[in-house]
């Protein structure tokens, strides 16, 4: 989504924003593992992921949504609660992931 069209392009940006969004995910799931715990890994909590999943939604919200030129929570969009729910689905998918990695871990041990 590029909300400033007169921005120039960098090269590389795509694989370059996706590399870093990756990174943020890993650093993310580090903060999960040092709010909960390392006993999380052995026995995951769906809720504690998801709940996690949906806290992280502050970032889109209030840093790069306004970041973008799209106000806070997409407020300056046509239809800012569609990109909030989109987000925030998004991000639930992510704590979904979390702990369908937990799932994994604990099945292989």
């Amino acid at each position: 989504m590029l909300i400033a069209p007169h921005v120039k392009p960098i090269f590389g940006e795509r694989v370059i924003g996706w590399g870093v969004h990756y990174l943020i995910g890993i650093v993310f799931a580090l903060v999960l593992l040092l709010s909960v715990g390392k006993p999380w890994l052995t026995e995951p909590s769906l809720l504690t992921a998801l709940v996690f999943g949906l806290i992280t939604c502050v970032f889109p919200f209030f840093i790069m949504q306004p970041c973008f030129g799209a106000g806070i929570a997409a407020s300056k969009l046509p239809e800012p609660n569609k990109a909030r729910v989109k987000s925030m689905a998004a991000h639930l998918i992510f704590g979904f992931g979390l702990f369908l990695s937990s799932f994994i871990y604990v099945s292989l041990l």
